[in-house]
């Protein structure tokens, strides 16, 4: 069987795809991954078959401008926000329809795999009459961001005989079932296994017995950075570097070589992971403090540690409040943030024992859960394969 994975402009959404893709490539299937250019090496560093989608873009870039290259203001509220993201993901959808389409036309896939808000899988699908699967990738998908991303894509969904989006074969969900109990409609739990990018020399540090707590910083790639639409995130990281150590933890910051640099020399007790992938630092750690990224929940999740939750984006404000109902971790809202309220928020995850307790439940739930290899059966029987 051929399969095309569609993928998005960022890593965050990008990573996530690997494990299944690694899954059906090893059942023997060809595997294709489309994704814009400034993928390409995310893809091929997994290992994978890469062909550009479209040239390279940026996730606020769509957010942030219309069809007509009109700029659009940012909303406030969640029940704004969610559907500004979703007609920023539909345009997204229609930059790489294009390409997309001519990919598929030639190489003639059979199945096309893609994330919930991944919209021109099912597009390209729908005009090549095959089916397509949905590999979820947070622990809530906001069903407001699909409505709205149909709606921004009434043209195109038109041309095609469509009214809406077509249904997928099969949605994979990661979420397990301590968080949410019921499954979802026309879906499938699956394993989360974690890839946060290319593996790096296990460092020494990670197998040694630590003497004191130990906590994982990290804001992902985009929000440290300076020239990031989400204003702070830097002077934030930067203040937590020295405010944190204060608990009587090692601090062990996740970021990149770049941010690593512009934070200058690191305070006693605060130690540089650099781009090391997460999923080899989380199990030497003891809490993680976040933005709320879908990758970096997935991995804590999986590695059982609680979690300090800043989530920037609106589209993963629900998955922050379903880990603090299930007692494996606390949430602060972004525009709250102060280096003292999250210091305060990490010494309380530390004091009480209930939080690891919690984390590790869950941990233990998403390792029960049916493998990515699991899943690719389902799918061959799914397909008639």
């Amino acid at each position: 069987m051929k399969i095309l994975v569609t993928a998005s402009c960022s890593e965050g959404l990008v990573l996530p795809l690997v494990p299944i893709s690694w899954a059906l490539r090893s059942a023997g299937h060809e595997v294709l991954v489309a994704a814009p250019a400034n993928m390409a090496s995310v893809v091929t560093d997994a290992g994978l078959a890469f062909v550009a989608s479209g040239p390279p873009v940026e996730m606020p870039e769509v957010l942030s401008f219309d069809r007509q290259g009109n700029r659009v203001p940012m909303p406030s509220g969640e029940e704004n926000l969610l559907p500004h993201i979703g007609r920023g993901y539909a345009r997204l959808a229609v930059r790489l329809l294009e390409g997309v389409r001519s990919v598929a036309e030639r190489w003639r896939p059979d199945l096309i795999v893609t994330e919930t808000y991944g919209f021109v899988g099912p597009l390209v699908a729908a005009r090549l009459g095959i089916p397509w699967i949905e590999q979820g990738m947070r622990l809530s998908s906001p069903a407001a961001i699909t409505a709205a991303g149909a709606g921004e894509l009434g043209p195109e969904l038109a041309e095609l005989g469509l009214t809406d989006l077509p249904a997928a074969a099969l949605s994979l969900d990661l979420c397990p079932p301590g968080l949410r109990r019921e499954d979802l409609p026309g879906s499938m739990r699956m394993r989360f296994v974690p890839y946060n990018g290319r593996m790096e020399n296990l460092p020494g540090w990670v197998l040694e017995e630590r003497e004191r707590p130990r906590v994982c910083l990290t804001f992902g790639t985009r929000v440290p950075l300076n020239r990031s639409p989400i204003r702070g995130g830097f002077s934030l990281l930067e203040e937590l570097i020295h405010r944190l150590p204060g608990l009587g933890a090692e601090v062990v910051v996740a970021a990149s070589d770049a941010v690593v640099r512009d934070l200058g020399p690191l305070p006693e007790g605060v130690r540089a992971a650099a781009q090391l992938p997460l999923h080899q630092i989380l199990p030497a750690c003891d809490m993680i403090v976040h933005h709320g990224g879908v990758g970096t929940t997935l991995t804590a999740l999986a590695a059982g540690v609680p979690q300090l939750t800043i989530p920037v984006i609106a589209e993963v404000w629900e998955s922050a409040r379903l880990l603090v109902a299930s007692g494996a971790g606390r949430q602060i809202a972004f525009a709250d943030a102060t280096a003292d309220a999250i210091a305060d928020n990490a010494a309380a995850l530390l004091r009480d024992p209930s939080y690891g307790e919690k984390a590790r439940l869950l941990r233990d739930q998403l390792v029960s859960l049916p493998s990515p290899a699991e899943a690719v059966r389902t799918i061959e029987r799914l397909v008639g394969v």
